[in-house]
C-alpha cells in the first residue's frame, strides 16, 4: 500500500479565535493561551468557551491576565508533529507588538532544528499576523485549507502574506472600563470619554491598535464602521466579517447597515475570544474590511 504524504501543518495561538469547527475540519493546531482569572489559570478556548469567558470576565474582582505560551511549548508541539510526519509547519501568531508569543515560536524553532539528527530535514515558518482575532484567524483558516488541498509551503506562505495584508480591522468599544484598567487607554481619557458619551473607534496598524475616531454613542460606531467601510474597500467585490463578544444588538445593527450599504455578503460572524476581551471588554465589535493594502 502506497504511503499517503503527509501534509503541511498548520500551528497557530488561540488569540486567532479560529472556531473548534474550522480548527478540527482543517487540521489547525491551537496553542492555548493561559489566563489567569482571580487566582486561577486556564486555557483559552480549552477550559472555556468564549461564551463562557464573558461572564467569568464581568465577574472577575480583578482584571484577568494573560501570559506567554513558552518556548517550551512551542518546541513539544513541533516535535509532535515531525514525529508525525509533517516535515513542514507554518505557525502564526498573535501580533508580536502586543505578545512575546512570536519570540518565543521562533525560539522554540531555532531549538528544534538545530536538535534535528544529522541528515534529517524540517521546515518550520514562524509568521507574525501583526494582527488580533480573527483579522489572522481568517487568513489561518485559508492557509489550512490550502494546504489541505495540496498546496506546497511556498504557496501557502504567500496566500498567508495575501490575507494578511489585504484586510483591515475597524473595531469599537462601548465599554472603556476594561481598556482602562488593562492600560490601553489612560485614566483620563478614559473618565473624559465617559463623561461626554465618547467612544473610541480603533484598527491595526503595524501590529499596534491605534485610536482614529472618537464618536458620541454607540450608534455612531456603527456609523463610523460604514463610512470606514465605503471609503477603505477594495472594488473586489469580496464580502466582509464580523467579529464581536457580547455586543448582539449592535452587531446586527452593523451587519444589517453594511449588506444594505455596500452590497456585499457578510462571510461570517466570530466571536472575539478571552485574549482580547480581557483588555478591551467584552462589549467590543467590529468589521473586517477587504482592502487593497492595510494602511
Amino acid at each position: 500500500m502506497k504511503e499517503e504524504k503527509a501534509l503541511l501543518k498548520i500551528i497557530t495561538d488561540s488569540a486567532a479565535d479560529v472556531p473548534k469547527k474550522e480548527a478540527e475540519e482543517y487540521g489547525i493546531r491551537v496553542m492555548p493561551i493561559p489566563i489567569t482569572v482571580d487566582g486561577t489559570t486556564y486555557r483559552e478556548s480549552v477550559d472555556f468557551t468564549s461564551e463562557e469567558y464573558y461572564p467569568m470576565l464581568l465577574g472577575a474582582s480583578s482584571i484577568p491576565t494573560t501570559a506567554q505560551i513558552t518556548p517550551m511549548e512551542f518546541a513539544d508541539a513541533f516535535r509532535e508533529e515531525l514525529a508525525q510526519g509533517n516535515r513542514e509547519i507554518i505557525c502564526v501568531t498573535i501580533t508580536a507588538q502586543g505578545s512575546g508569543i512570536y519570540n518565543a515560536a521562533c525560539l522554540a524553532r531555532k531549538m528544534v532544528l538545530e536538535d534535528l539528527p544529522q541528515g534529517e530535514e524540517a521546515a518550520i515558518d514562524i509568521v507574525d499576523s501583526a494582527a488580533y482575532t480573527y483579522v489572522y484567524g481568517h487568513a489561518v483558516v485559508k492557509a489550512a485549507k490550502a494546504a489541505k488541498e495540496g498546496k506546497d509551503r511556498e504557496e501557502v506562505l504567500e496566500l498567508l502574506h495575501r490575507e494578511l495584508t489585504t484586510w483591515q480591522v475597524y473595531f469599537g468599544l462601548t465599554n472603556l472600563d476594561f481598556a482602562k484598567k488593562s492600560g490601553r487607554i489612560t485614566s483620563t481619557a478614559a473618565f473624559v470619554g465617559e463623561l461626554l458619551g465618547f467612544r473610541p473607534l480603533l484598527t491595526i496598524h503595524n501590529g499596534e491598535t491605534d485610536t482614529i475616531q472618537k464618536v458620541r454613542g454607540d450608534h455612531k460606531l456603527i456609523d463610523a464602521m460604514v463610512e470606514r467601510f465605503q471609503k477603505q474597500a477594495a472594488s473586489d467585490n469580496r464580502g466582509f466579517y464580523i467579529v464581536h463578544a457580547q455586543s448582539d444588538d449592535l452587531t446586527k445593527e452593523l451587519r444589517k447597515r453594511l449588506e444594505k450599504a455596500t452590497k456585499r455578503k457578510c462571510l461570517g460572524e466570530y466571536l472575539i475570544g478571552a485574549s482580547v476581551t480581557t483588555n478591551a471588554g467584552p462589549t467590543v465589535f467590529g468589521v473586517i474590511v477587504p482592502v487593497t493594502e492595510v494602511i
